[in-house]
């Protein structure tokens, strides 16, 4: 099993020698196996190993006991492990979503947390082929189309999965060969939750069907996976012969109707996602919806998710959305023509950008951490910012300074040596004090507000979202 893993991690180029790689630990059997194996790496010195544990505060002393656990494992293999405790039933409760949901947010966040921590290059979690196999049937039960039938990736950005070569049989055999005890997780056994009963109720009845059945799940998914990237890729060539924004207005071609039926779907599911922020709540049935509307007589509106409007066009369809007041709970403040009143600590949202934008204020005591060089999280000086801090598009005169001395450079000017399209211009969000442009986000931070020896509090900003990816 291990010769397998490793050959699986070397065939996704989940590692390079000299690597540092955090491994997600929850303490149960497939985590375990995950950081014994990747232990076997580092021992042999292919990379460096470090852990990290969410603990969710759902189980009470049992949640409590795992996270023990898995501190004390690395322990014993002096793995260096960060261990986190947040309460994700309040957190789902507040952000109006299902336990699972919200704590699979806080998880990967706090996964991010932990591998800038200890500056890893990669973070590996313990999916198996089950877990593969679960996921593409509880997506055909709710209705999917080519990328719901992928499964689970075993790379994506910075996260790497070993374990998608292996069964979860196989697991649970590897660490009884190996004397080793993991944490029993008993919510894994209700059947209150939808993925548990497709795991003890629908799963085992396929494999009394055929014994493979999860192994053969995960060769299909792999070549949907294979199918999708062509479909991904050829409506990237192809969507700018179709697609255009004009403003707000996403203008759709009639044109599209003369593409084969999988692109033309592919696109139109593209114009949607784009148009509302987010992909999450666009489904087949309203891609059909929007081809039937270019059929219709001109003038012919569509109401689809996230105050998404289509109207039928003479030469087409428009897409437009009504701009969204972000939660109340969040603390953030709508402004009037696309800008937001930015708080110094908490969570400002925008929903039809698909965007989420995490602020706090840290005392300049951080002698032994490096200023964040990711393009979308960044540190401030807070003390040099003037005013009230704004999300925006662009203005007239807008500048940004962009040397020590302070030299101003007009954002027009920046746009165009930095060679950003036209129109990507017109939607780049900016960060301004009451004076000028901060940071273009995404892009250059003004040189009067990055943090030096002398900074007393800095400002962090995250941008999440959309179509970020670092």
């Amino acid at each position: 099993m291990q010769k397998r893993i490793m050959a699986f991690m070397k065939e996704h180029h989940m590692a390079e020698e000299g690597d540092c790689i955090l491994a997600a630990v929850s303490g149960g059997a497939d985590s375990v196996c995950l950081l014994l194996i990747l232990q076997e790496l580092a021992q042999a010195g292919k990379i460096r190993l470090c852990a990290v544990h969410v603990e969710h505060g759902i189980r009470g002393e049992n949640s409590r006991k795992d996270a023990c656990f898995v501190e004390e494992i690395c322990r014993q293999h002096r793995i260096p492990c960060k261990i986190f405790h947040c309460q994700a039933m309040e957190y789902a409760r507040a952000h109006k979503m299902t336990v699972e949901e919200g704590a699979r947010i806080l998880r990967y966040g706090f996964f991010e947390q932990a591998a800038e921590i200890f500056r890893a290059d990669k973070i590996a979690v313990a999916h198996n082929q089950n877990d593969c196999a679960e996921t593409i049937l509880f997506h055909l039960a709710r209705g999917t189309g080519l990328k719901g039938l992928c499964g689970i990736p075993p790379v994506r950005d910075n996260i790497i999965r070993p374990l998608l070569c292996v069964k979860r049989r196989e697991i649970e055999a590897f660490l009884a060969a190996e004397g080793q005890i993991f944490c029993q997780d008993k919510t894994n056994e209700t059947l209150d939750y939808t993925r548990n009963r497709v795991r003890h109720q629908i799963l085992p009845v396929l494999e009394e069907i055929n014994s493979e059945a999860v192994a053969h799940m995960n060769q299909a998914a792999q070549q949907a996976a294979e199918a999708e990237a062509l479909v991904r890729e050829l409506t990237e060539e192809r969507k700018d012969r179709y697609i255009r924004r004009d403003l707000q207005t996403v203008c759709i071609s009639g044109k599209i109707t003369e593409e084969k039926p999988v692109l033309q779907k592919s696109l139109l599911h593209k114009a949607l996602a784009e148009t509302a922020g987010s992909s999450r709540d666009i489904s087949g049935r309203h891609v059909q919806s929007l081809r039937e509307l270019f059929e219709k007589q001109t003038g012919r509106k569509l109401s689809f998710p996230c105050g998404v409007e289509g109207v039928r066009t003479y030469d087409g369809v428009e897409l437009k959305k009504e701009k969204e007041i972000s939660d109340e709970k969040s603390c953030a403040v709508w402004d009037a023509k696309e800008t937001w009143i930015l708080p110094p600590e908490g969570i400002l949202k925008i929903p039809f950008r698909g965007y989420e934008i995490h602020t706090r204020i840290l005392e300049n005591n951080l002698q032994n951490e490096e200023i964040p060089k990711k393009m979308y999280t960044k540190w401030l000086d807070y003390d040099k910012i003037k005013g009230t801090m704004l999300l925006r598009t662009r203005r007239e005169k807008d500048f940004l300074v962009i040397g020590p001395e302070g030299r101003r450079k007009k954002l027009k000017k920046f746009f165009i040596d930095e060679k950003i399209p036209g129109p990507k211009r017109e939607h780049m969000l900016l960060l301004t004090d009451e004076t000028h442009v901060v940071w273009v986000i995404g892009s250059r931070l003004g040189e009067d507000v990055k943090v030096t020896e002398d900074t007393r509090r800095i400002l962090e900003i995250r941008v999440y979202g959309g179509n970020i990816c670092e």
